[in-house]
């Protein structure tokens, strides 16, 4: 198994990162949380995790987002419009590689783990699959012939407005759409409803 290479890889989630050296999923060598709290904070936590691995020869990032992921553009590796305070803009990509100097992908956390299960899980041997997740927010990767499915962005979901069911008229608790699929049902949205975590 030694002559796959090692890997570094990076969940950065809304609620904790998750940071894995693996050379696949039965060759990890190392897993480590961190919470995701300020962006400075969170991603000087990131490198020092990253600082004490050697040997890795790519580095792989599932951000949520909504992020850039158009290679061209200028926002590329960016954490764009989301509505976790104080990451709007946050270029994570571009700052880990610029550190660590060797390839690194960046998409979705939701096109991560979609591609994951394509390779490794449930999806095997299909190419197309549909991943949706909620949590912290709602949304889905796409994938299409063996590859993420995009456009001008990658795909949305948890910010599309659903048919309401009569006489439900909580205002919803995103930021910017208020009661969109994710101010609905994503776990804030759940505890800002009923007053207690989800």
């Amino acid at each position: 198994m030694s002559e796959i290479p090692l890997v570094a890889g990076i969940e950065l989630g809304g609620t904790k990162c998750i940071c894995i050296l693996a050379r696949g999923p039965d060759a990890i060598e190392e897993i480590v949380r961190i919470p995701t709290t300020r962006p400075d904070e969170t991603l000087a936590a990131i490198e020092a995790v990253l600082d004490r691995w050697t040997g890795f020869v790519a580095i792989g990032i599932a951000s949520f987002g909504p992020v850039g992921i158009d290679r061209r553009g200028g926002d590329y590796g960016h954490i764009t419009s989301t509505p976790k305070p104080g990451w709007a803009g946050t270029d994570v990509a571009g700052r880990l590689q610029r550190r660590y100097a060797v390839p690194t992908g960046f998409h979705t956390d939701v096109v991560g783990a979609a591609l994951a299960e394509a390779r490794w899980g449930a999806a095997q041997g299909l190419a197309d699959i549909a991943y949706v997740t909620v949590g912290t927010g709602v949304g889905a990767g796409l994938i299409a012939g063996h590859r993420p499915v995009d456009g001008l962005m990658h795909s949305e979901l948890g910010h599309i407005r659903p048919v309401r069911t009569p006489g439900d008229d909580w205002i919803g608790s995103c930021p910017f759409h208020g009661a969109c699929l994710e101010g609905l049902v994503s776990g804030p949205a759940i505890a800002a409803r009923l007053g207690h975590p989800a």
